[in-house]
């Protein structure tokens, strides 16, 4: 009986064990439940991009009379008003032209390398010629019966100030001066230029044409946006029908990069007028200065404004392909960068207003940046990227294990930092790397390899840099093997060949790329143009006197060169028409940024080309070709133009080389 009794009592126990474990199972199940279905599980994104802290324009330049503005892409940053504000209102002579200039185009345009629509001089155009030369305002010649292109017409309008030719522009397009100037207010009005007046004339001769060094800054950056504006303004001479050759009346353009825009003067005490321009990378910097007491003034102070411009403002590097510009953090995953696809250039000031924004859709994204009125966009993406937990995750994160795991994290990241290095070690490690060798930042390598084909020639084993003058020579061998080693920048990009007389449009494989990239970043920069080549590997040297290499001396067997231009600047390979090239200004001031380099820079050419060929142990060329570019690399292109090893000044190739230790006598073409 004491047996039974025990068991039943054993059962009963059991059965209340099992009761007691089946509620503890539901009641731990119902709280995990609960606490999975309640659970944040919030992706959390961040931004950790930052711009560089940007120079101030506030009080940029003293003028001490009149006034002047400056405006990036159209917008007014700084001006000689503050910290009033005040708008001045002024005559502004013949820089009303723009206007008439930007009315003409919008209302009969035509496109670059056309010459618009013919127009006939007749009675009422030719009066507006006797007009002016009665009272002694800017005009050019003109003969009734005479036709003119519209492009003519224009230059003369920009490059002489022509008056009577402005009115005459005027008449012909709008019917008259009256409605000329009912469309150019309704014009300005909707381009939101709210501070000029138009007179009775297209020409700016009459002191009641009026504006402001704003508005004037804003209306200068809207003809350089017209590819055929931008064009006349920066052509230094041009001949037209009856007047002749016509010299441009502004007497910066070439200087320190400006390339426009038009200057003005009416003879009475309101002053000199001068609006110039310039680019920094892909954006146009625009200066107006009104009230000069002389025209010297106008183009010394508007050079020195355009210098501190300069100076302070750059298109600088702020993103890099692989740059953590933000992240996603979350209990299940911890922190992911997010990171650049590509890099990013800006031009920035102090005032501006700056606003940095992360837009993410999953693991792609984009990264949102307004400086000013300036917006710039690039792409970004995560390492990782879990939209939610898993349901191991969530259990885990229930009983906090996530938490440890953090936790272990964050003891990895301590030892990380406590074996990061020192400021002395990271001093040593930058000494260490300007001792050695430059490592290329883009796709290129500083010294390595480009060719397997054999050369007595020492400077070849050093790949982007190899050196090929009269005193560092290849073989006929060397030239021709070399030429299978190159692709077609034609076929593989579209570039034209333009002229090939004496070479094929052939190029190292990278080379090309960073050609590509260049010519699209110009035909950005200038709508409508482009770059075509003048042959760019040469199986074979010319003997045609010093401006040629002969068979085995000439740069273009690298396959690392190409001779560039733009055809709607002139087609001959002509250094006197320098000035009028803008193509081959762009080039001198922003190749570098895609690795090439001028290899024949006009301060290393060693004499005029009507002396002897000089390729002297300082790093002479003996050549000036302001078409000739050669790709170096980006790392070495960028400290050959800024002069590292030169003060500087734009660097040549060979002083370079020597400069680095890398050739030992440049005469004897010897290396270390």
């Amino acid at each position: 009986m004491k047996k039974d009794k025990q068991l039943k009592e054993r059962k009963k126990s059991l059965k209340v064990a099992i009761v007691a474990l089946i509620v503890l199972i539901v009641g731990f199940g119902t709280w995990l439940i609960i606490r999975v279905c309640t659970m944040d599980v919030k992706l959390e994104q961040a931004v950790s991009f930052e711009l560089p802290k940007f120079a101030s324009l506030a009080n940029l330049y003293e003028l001490g009379y009149g006034d002047y503005a400056v405006a990036i892409d159209g917008e007014v940053v700084t001006n000689d008003n503050e910290p009033s504000d005040e708008k001045i209102v002024r005559p502004t002579a013949s820089t009303a032209k723009m206007i008439l200039g930007l009315a003409v185009m919008e209302a009969k345009p035509f496109n670059v390398g056309e010459q618009g629509e013919m127009i006939t001089i007749g009675p009422e155009y030719y009066g507006r010629y006797a007009y002016y030369v009665a009272n002694g305002g800017s005009s050019t010649r003109v003969w009734l019966g005479e036709e003119i292109s519209e492009y003519d017409a224009l230059i003369s309008v920009f490059l002489a100030s022509s008056n009577n030719m402005a009115d005459t522009l005027a008449m012909w397009v709008f019917g008259s001066l009256e409605s000329y100037h009912d469309y150019a207010s309704k014009m300005l009005e909707r381009m939101r230029i709210s501070h000029t007046t138009i007179g009775p004339d297209a020409s700016g001769f009459s002191a009641e044409t009026t504006s402001t060094a704003e508005d004037l800054a804003q209306i200068g950056y809207l003809v350089k946006q017209n590819p055929v504006l931008a064009e006349i303004v920066a052509t230094k001479s041009s001949t037209v029908p009856v007047a002749g050759l016509l010299e441009n009346t502004n007497k910066l353009l070439g200087q320190n990069g400006i390339n426009g825009i038009k200057t003005g003067w009416i003879g009475d005490a309101s002053g000199y007028c001068l609006v110039s321009s310039y680019s920094e990378g892909s954006h146009d910097i625009t200066v107006a200065l009104l009230g000069a007491p002389s025209r010297e003034a106008s183009f010394d102070d508007s050079l020195a404004i355009v210098n501190k411009m300069q100076d302070l403002v750059k298109d600088e590097q702020v993103a890099k392909i692989g740059d953590e510009v933000g992240y996603y953090d979350s209990w299940w995953t911890g922190k992911i960068a997010i990171r650049a696809t590509e890099g990013l250039k800006v031009v920035g000031w102090e005032e501006a207003e700056q606003t940095t924004t992360l837009e993410m859709d999953g693991r792609n994204g984009t990264l949102k940046i307004q400086i000013g009125t300036q917006e710039y966009t690039i792409a970004v993406v995560a390492d990782d990227y879990a939209e939610v937990p898993t349901l191991g995750e969530k259990i885990a994160h229930a009983f906090g294990w996530s938490k440890l795991r953090e936790e272990a994290s964050a003891e990895q990241d301590s030892a990380k930092t406590e074996v990061e290095p020192t400021k002395a070690d990271e001093a040593e490690a930058a000494e260490e790397e300007s001792r050695n060798e430059i490592k290329e930042t883009n796709t290129a390598t500083d010294l390595a390899p480009v060719t397997n084909v054999p050369s007595t020639n020492c400077t070849i084993k050093y790949g982007y840099l190899m050196l090929i003058n009269p005193n560092f020579t290849v073989t006929t061998d060397f030239i021709d093997a070399r030429r299978s080693e190159l692709v077609s920048v034609s076929s593989l990009y579209g570039i034209k060949e333009g002229n090939a007389y004496n070479g094929d449009n052939l190029l190292d494989a990278e080379a090309a790329v960073h050609l590509n990239e260049m010519v699209k970043a110009y035909e950005a920069e200038y709508p409508g143009h482009t770059f075509e080549t003048r042959s760019c590997y040469r199986a074979r040297g010319t003997t045609c006197g010093r401006l040629c290499a002969a068979t085995g001396t000439s740069d273009h067997h690298t396959g690392l060169t190409c001779d560039l231009l733009d055809p709607a600047y002139g087609t001959a390979l002509d250094t006197d028409t320098y000035s009028q090239h803008i193509d081959w200004q762009w080039l001198y001031n922003n190749s570098y940024k895609y690795g090439f380099i001028d290899r024949f820079p006009a301060e290393w050419a060693g004499g005029p080309m009507s002396e002897p060929l000089n390729v002297d142990e300082n790093g002479s060329t003996g050549l000036f070709e302001t078409w000739h570019y050669r790709y170096v690399g980006v790392g070495p292109a960028t400290e050959i133009a800024t002069g590292k090893y030169n003060n500087g000044n734009y660097d040549s190739l060979e002083h370079y080389l020597k400069a680095r230790g890398l050739v030992t006598n440049l005469k004897a073409g010897t290396c270390e």
